[in-house]
């Protein structure tokens, strides 16, 4: 299945677009790299052969094969929207939850240390992203999600496991540092 990532780059789109390619599907994902941290996420997904990137959806359309069955995926901080050009109904659009994970703006929700996230994911009912997005994927490969269905509600684990949080802390950190750490 070929699905088309608008802001493939946004922090839930970078976890939407490494998922769907470990699961085996061509990811076709457009976002304008404008920043170091999208180029950096792009390192980690760019040498993919199932994975293309186009800064705009008009390049997309020059360079490059689509067809109308493709779901097509819109990132947004807030929700994901899903379209499909065959599809008549209204388009579904499918809510976050509060969620945590690697790569998060931790400085928004002004979380300093590892036990001030785990705070915050407590006290907010947070889902890991990849708990969330394994859910989404599941009913899209199931053909689910165009039956608009609140599928999306028992994704959430009581507890993480401490070396989860732990690695989330350790990609916040070294994710943080200036740029020139990587090169």
């Amino acid at each position: 299945m070929v699905v088309v990532l608008f802001n493939c780059f946004h922090w839930v789109g970078y976890h939407l677009t490494r998922q769907l390619l470990h699961n085996g599907h061509e990811v076709v994902g457009v976002d304008l790299i404008d920043d170091t941290k999208k180029e950096q996420l792009y390192m980690y997904v760019g040498r993919n052969s199932h994975f293309q990137h186009f800064n705009t959806i008009e390049e997309r359309f020059n360079h490059s094969h689509h067809s109308k069955d493709e779901p097509k995926f819109l990132i947004s901080d807030e929700a994901i929207k899903v379209e499909y050009e065959d599809y008549s109904s209204d388009d579904i659009l499918i809510k976050f939850p509060p969620l945590f994970g690697e790569f998060m703006d931790m400085e928004e929700k002004e979380i300093d240390t590892v036990d001030d996230l785990k705070i915050w994911i407590l006290n907010n009912g947070a889902v890991y992203i990849e708990d969330f997005l394994e859910a989404i994927i599941h009913h899209l490969e199931n053909g689910e999600l165009r039956l608009q269905q609140d599928v999306f509600q028992n994704t959430s684990r009581e507890e993480q496991p401490p070396e989860v949080l732990e690695r989330i802390w350790m990609v916040h950190k070294n994710f943080s540092l200036p740029s020139n750490k990587f090169l």
